[in-house]
């Protein structure tokens, strides 16, 4: 056996392996962390600030975000964001749509800090945000299609009748 070629095949092999060894850990520097990137909590876009928050039965919240243009509903359960529901527009008329467990509504009434809201026995005051507020759906039955709504003023004085409202969606 020719000593030269011992040491051509030794080399060969430990090249060969140096080689290995270099790719094998271009490979695992190249793959991205198994970790997770941390959940980002929700937030509804730039402008929006939150107005109200509203608890339900069961670990169950909603909150009211809004902006000059419009509003978002966002529903926890547990204190884990589960789901949010948004619009744009104004608070030119009355209106009430049915999001998320809750009633979000617009009242057009100057002057209006809060609102009476609900069949009677079940009537709720909310407060008014920016034109906008928020309560739960179970201040009316599943079946009806209106709801009642008195703007009231900062001591509750009623500033116009009571309006029977439809609810968005209902009907």
């Amino acid at each position: 056996m020719n000593p030269a070629n011992v040491r051509s095949n030794i080399r060969s092999l430990l090249g060969l392996g140096a080689v290995s060894l270099a790719v094998a850990g271009v490979i695992v520097a190249g793959q991205p962390s198994s970790a997770p990137e941390p959940e980002r909590p929700w937030q509804p876009p730039a402008g929006y600030v939150l107005a109200d928050t509203v608890p339900l039965e069961h670990d169950h919240t909603l909150r009211l975000w809004t902006s000059p243009t419009g509003w978002y509903v966002e529903s926890l359960r547990l204190g884990q964001h589960k789901a949010a529901v948004g619009a744009g527009g104004s608070s030119s008329e009355y209106t009430v749509s049915e999001v998320l467990d809750g009633l979000v509504g617009a009242v057009p009434v100057a002057g209006a800090q809060a609102v009476s809201v609900g069949t009677p026995g079940a009537t709720v005051r909310a407060g008014v945000h920016g034109g906008w507020f928020l309560v739960p759906a179970s201040v009316v039955l599943a079946t009806d299609d209106t709801v009642p709504v008195t703007p009231l003023d900062a001591s509750g004085n009623p500033l116009a009748e009571e309006t029977a409202v439809p609810i968005d969606g209902r009907g």
